[in-house]
């Protein structure tokens, strides 16, 4: 699973460290799926789990991932039954919990835990925190491309980058261990081909009617020229790839002498497996550049210590 390592404009872990908590990432994921795995096996073979309460990806902090989950589980079943110390005695809560799934829904499960993981840490460090939109939860595309791509790609997510005072922002940067991809989005239905041209603006044609629809060239190619200028001249990642990405229509690319990778629901598969298939980890050069990348994006974030009082108020 891919490191998220920006979203928008918030705080991120990797800003401060990126060796550090690219590390940790990987290696606390690790431990956690080899956790659930044996807890899943022993509730099966009717033993008791003796629980997960520790916020695994957060070694610091109590508040997150599934410990909220036991916790609130706990209570019901004490108010329901009155004596929760002998629900724990006969089979605790979490061996309830494991028992009745599937090795297939343990796996979503393990996901679905370590993507609201990613959001934290992509969204807090240990003394500052960012608002982020509460549609990212539900982000296919981005739940998809963390899920998809392996540890050693990182992922910034519609950065906001500085030039100068003036802020810019991007759509999608994944850089791998040697390769660096532009990618802008290309939002559609399962029934929407897209026609490619050589002006501003692409057709989409969709339920027998053709809409005009700005280019997505033009987003790679700020995209582009941001990553160049940010990357010229320093010991980073040279090569720098543009793609267009239609998750769930088809693109229909007549255009001649360009040197963009079109990706649509015909070769998207295909295209995840060949980037899962980089066998180097992550180096150091790959690093810097995430890292460069980083220090020229904008950060909006808040003391933690002043955002208690707004807790319940949090995406």
């Amino acid at each position: 699973m891919a490191h998220l390592i920006k979203l928008e404009d918030c705080t991120s872990r990797y800003e401060h460290d990126i060796q550090r908590y690219a590390s940790q990432f990987t290696r606390l994921k690790r431990e956690r799926w080899q956790q659930m795995k044996r807890d899943w096996k022993t509730a099966k073979e009717g033993g008791a789990v003796s629980g997960t309460e520790q916020n695994w990806l957060d070694e610091a902090e109590t508040n997150f991932s599934m410990t909220v989950v036991w916790k609130r589980l706990k209570e019901l079943f004490k108010r329901q039954n009155g004596n929760e110390s002998q629900l724990w005695n006969t089979e605790g809560i979490e061996s309830v919990y494991y028992k009745h799934k599937t090795f297939e829904e343990i796996k979503d499960m393990f996901y679905d835990d370590l993507f609201r993981a990613q959001l934290r840490w992509a969204s807090s460090s240990f003394t500052h925190e960012s608002f982020f939109r509460p549609q990212y939860k539900y982000d296919r595309t981005l739940r998809c491309l963390l899920r998809t791509l392996p540890d050693n790609y990182m992922v910034l997510y519609y950065p906001v980058f500085m030039a100068g005072k003036a802020p810019i922002e991007a759509d999608v940067i994944v850089i791998s261990p040697t390769e660096v991809y532009v990618i802008t989005l290309l939002h559609g239905q399962s029934t929407s081909v897209f026609e490619t041209t050589s002006s501003r603006f692409w057709y989409e044609y969709v339920h027998g009617e053709r809409k005009k629809r700005i280019s997505p060239m033009l987003a790679l190619s700020r995209m582009n020229s941001i990553a160049h200028n940010i990357l010229q001249g320093q010991d980073t990642l040279g090569r720098i790839n543009e793609v267009v990405i239609a998750p769930l229509a088809m693109i229909d690319h007549k255009a001649q002498g360009t040197r963009v990778k079109m990706v649509d629901t015909r070769n998207i598969t295909q295209w995840f497996d060949t980037m899962k298939k980089h066998p180097s980890p992550i180096k150091r050069i790959q690093l810097i550049t995430a890292k460069r990348f980083l220090d020229y994006t904008r950060t909006t974030a808040f003391d933690r210590l002043n955002m208690e009082d707004e807790e319940e108020y949090r995406p």
